[in-house]
């Protein structure tokens, strides 16, 4: 009897040291200070990607300047947002363009105007490098295409300035991406479809401008080349974001978006 009386009153000890031992160690972790709280939920996810997947990292490009969308709307310094209608039945609407969470939303409507979102960088520059962030999530409608290109600085001197549109989707599975290059003096031009690929998923679409040659890049890789001089621009272009909107069915369209994490612009 006595060793039992023993043993009990030896496990209630150690019991109580287990305790204290467990509350000391739950304070350490979650006092103030410069401790980190205690974490109750997941974290949001966030786009990131391996540096290796971006060709600036890459190939030692050096940026310039760029949007990392870090603020609650699009920064009206930096970047045009588009309002209103214009010549070719396009709708625009700033409304249509929301920033949170490090990410820049454009949401096109599902009604017969196709209302949607674009915005254009407004410094512009003579050859140099482009990469984009994002993702193209479904559901998706055929009508609305997101699209990264380089326009004129003049906005009614194309064709004469041309067009580099270097990544391009216009299938509502969202399987592809592709690039049409709009020379000086004409609309028609050469152009490049990628392998199948999920854009639905993050990516980085990268174009390299200069005067010998445009190159295209998917997630740090080459996937297209351009090199006959006479589709070339040569004067100043800028960045254009927009989920571009032609309707390719009877009827409205199905609300769909685009995410961009960042635009980023590097010297040439």
């Amino acid at each position: 009897m006595k060793r039992r009386i023993i043993l009990v009153s030896l496990c209630v000890v150690l019991a109580a040291l287990a305790v204290v031992a467990v509350r000391l160690t739950a304070q350490r972790f979650s006092a103030s200070g410069d401790d980190e709280p205690a974490q109750t939920s997941a974290p949001a996810v966030q786009p990131a990607a391996a540096p290796a997947a971006e060709a600036a990292v890459r190939y030692g490009w050096r940026k310039i300047d760029g949007d990392e969308f870090g603020g609650s709307k699009v920064d009206t310094v930096k970047w045009d947002v588009y309002n209103g209608d214009n010549s070719v039945n396009e709708s625009w609407s700033r409304k249509q363009c929301a920033v949170a969470d490090g990410v820049l939303t454009m949401t096109g409507l599902g009604n017969a105007a196709g209302t949607t979102c674009g915005i254009s960088w407004k410094q512009d520059q003579v050859f140099g490098r482009w990469e984009v962030r994002a993702r193209m999530p479904q559901p998706a409608d055929a009508s609305y295409g997101p699209a990264f290109l380089l326009w004129g600085e003049n906005d009614t001197n194309f064709p004469n300035a041309g067009e580099i549109d270097f990544a391009e989707t216009w299938n509502a599975n969202r399987d592809f991406t592709e690039s049409w290059l709009h020379g000086p003096g004409n609309k028609k031009g050469p152009h490049f479809k990628s392998a199948p690929v999920d854009l639905t998923q993050w990516h980085n679409y990268g174009v390299d401008w200069t005067a010998d040659k445009i190159t295209l890049y998917l997630d740090g890789q080459v996937w297209g080349v351009y090199e006959d001089k006479s589709y070339i621009p040569t004067t100043p272009m800028h960045l254009v974001l927009q989920l571009t909107y032609i309707s390719k069915h009877p009827g409205p369209p199905v609300q769909t978006s685009l995410q961009v994490d960042w635009a980023r612009i590097y010297a040439p």
